[in-house]
């Protein structure tokens, strides 16, 4: 009879481990996909570009020349996935004491890490939103800018968030409603969107849920019917790191937030034989990226 091996031994831990893993995966209660569009990626590069298209017509006389139009090509913006992994070792004695109890809260622990780890990825993306140290549209500009470049004008005057920052309110949501009204598509023409949703930190949250209920306005006594608000979803996304900062997603529908998978969670599993250890391990492949910035608005408040 052969001896038995490290392999055997850990045998009928493995299976322990990975269902705790996949129940600490579970556990999380998503955010990110009700912001960003959510899909499994198909290519090593990701590329995203503009077109902008000729603008008006011109008006035509009776035997003139139909005038020639121009179609510009915006920049080109390429995103690469990054790997985000960890492990944890279980050594040979924990698994010869059987103590499933601790093995079980280990392998817990690395799925709910595996999760957590994409939420904060997704936050942080929003977070450095305002910052022009990290460009995130295909322009090169940060993602929510006042000066946000109209391909087919070559002018720099497409606004995605407020001139002058406020803090979340009925007016200053009012003011974002008009504000999108106005927004310029890559031709240079009026492309105007619809809000959809109301992207807020936790600290923001109830404010945001009485701005979705339909009524008059909030804390007047003259009884004037509220006119923004309640036709948004509001997502309260507790991993922003602001307690000021808001965002509103458009309806936008030509690309815009993505989170894109190659590998969106893997449990592996690996002996170290040098110590008899084994080591569990938590991997994943993905990027984060907007396409275009019409998708999303967003306000700098203090």
């Amino acid at each position: 009879m052969s001896a038995i091996n490290t392999s055997q031994l850990w045998a009928p831990v493995e299976p322990v481990t990975r269902k705790a893993f996949g129940l600490g995966a579970k556990s999380i209660k998503k955010v990110f996909p009700r912001i960003f569009d959510v899909a499994k990626g198909q290519e090593a590069v990701r590329h995203a570009y503009e077109l902008g298209g000729p603008g008006q017509l011109v008006r035509k006389t009776e035997g003139a020349n139909i005038s020639a139009l121009t179609i510009r090509q915006g920049a080109v913006k390429t995103w690469l996935y990054e790997v985000y992994a960890g492990r944890i070792e279980l050594t040979w004695e924990l698994a010869r004491d059987c103590k499933v109890r601790e093995i079980k809260k280990a392998a817990s622990t690395l799925g709910r890490s595996l999760e957590l780890t994409k939420e904060y990825v997704a936050a942080l993306f929003l977070d450095r939103a305002f910052n022009s140290s990290y460009p995130a549209t295909p322009d090169g500009k940060e993602l929510c800018a006042t000066d946000h470049t109209i391909v087919g004008t070559q002018t720099s005057d497409g606004s995605n968030e407020l001139s002058t920052p406020a803090a979340l309110s009925e007016t200053s949501l009012e003011d974002v409603y008009t504000a999108l009204m106005s927004f310029k598509a890559a031709d240079g023409m009026i492309a105007s969107v619809m809000p959809k949703k109301l992207i807020v930190p936790a600290a923001l949250g109830h404010t945001a849920k009485k701005l979705n209920r339909a009524g008059n306005q909030l804390g007047s006594a003259n009884n004037d019917p509220k006119v923004v608000g309640d036709d948004l979803e509001v997502v309260v996304n507790p991993y922003l790191s602001s307690t000021t900062r808001w965002f509103v997603k458009t309806d936008w529908s030509e690309g815009g937030l993505f989170f894109e998978s190659d590998v969106d969670g893997e449990f592996m599993e690996d002996n170290v034989m040098t110590n008899l250890n084994k080591a569990y391990i938590a991997i994943s492949r993905y990027r984060v990226g907007c396409d275009d910035w019409r998708d999303i608005f967003g306000v700098a408040a203090s």
